[in-house]
């Protein structure tokens, strides 16, 4: 009869060669069964329109976007709750993703004055002048155009800004989601899709409350 030694020994083994191959398996399998329902929920909004005849007000777009994968964004500092929750969001994403490649951020900023409304609105929510970052003059015409290209679900009576609503643009320039940033499943949504595609940078983990706060 085996000893209870050999029968640990055998069992350990089993684990060993079986177990946790197995679970290793129904991990991955489940995390590539998440990615792929994930990617799965992105829309075709059409082709990101040329933002070049915007003037820059701080940063500038990089000269190719395709390949990358942007997130655009309207700001009108007169929306006073809008312009709070997309910054804080902007914070949230600037401080996670603020060391991964091809991504950046795009805001199109309505202001009379859009060189002191950047100014405060940076200083606010923490975001330094980065390659990642860029503000894009707009007039009302251009603003209001914009939200239409970029087939921004507003209502009838709304304007780009009074909802904090952003759009995703992907790699091959395609417009492939809205986002709410009102709405707390919204922005979770975010931050997991391009977390999906986007690496996050060693050792962090996706931060999912409003504080640094979605």
């Amino acid at each position: 009869m085996a000893s209870r030694k050999q029968i640990f020994s055998s069992l350990i083994v089993a684990i060993l060669l079986v177990g946790f191959p197995a679970v290793s398996f129904i991990y991955l399998k489940q995390g590539a069964d998440y990615r792929r329902a994930a990617l799965a929920e992105q829309e075709d909004h059409g082709k990101m329109p040329d933002l070049s005849a915007l003037t820059p007000v701080r940063g500038a777009l990089p000269p190719q976007l395709k390949g990358a994968m942007t997130v655009v964004g309207w700001l009108d500092p007169t929306k006073e709750e809008g312009t709070r929750l997309y910054g804080q969001t902007m914070d949230s994403l600037f401080t996670q993703f603020k060391d991964s490649p091809n991504l950046y951020f795009t805001t199109l900023v309505l202001a009379e004055n859009p060189e002191e409304a950047v100014e405060r609105f940076t200083t606010e929510y923490n975001l330094p002048e980065d390659d990642m970052i860029s503000f894009l003059r707009a007039d009302e015409r251009q603003f209001a155009q914009s939200a239409e290209e970029f087939s921004l679900p507003l209502g009838q009576y709304d304007s780009p800004g009074i909802q904090p609503v952003v759009a995703l643009v992907d790699s091959s320039l395609t417009i492939v989601k809205h986002y709410d940033l009102a709405r707390r499943d919204h922005t979770i949504g975010l931050v997991q899709l391009i977390s999906l595609i986007i690496p996050l940078p060693e050792k962090q983990e996706i931060i999912l409350d409003r504080g640094k706060e979605l």
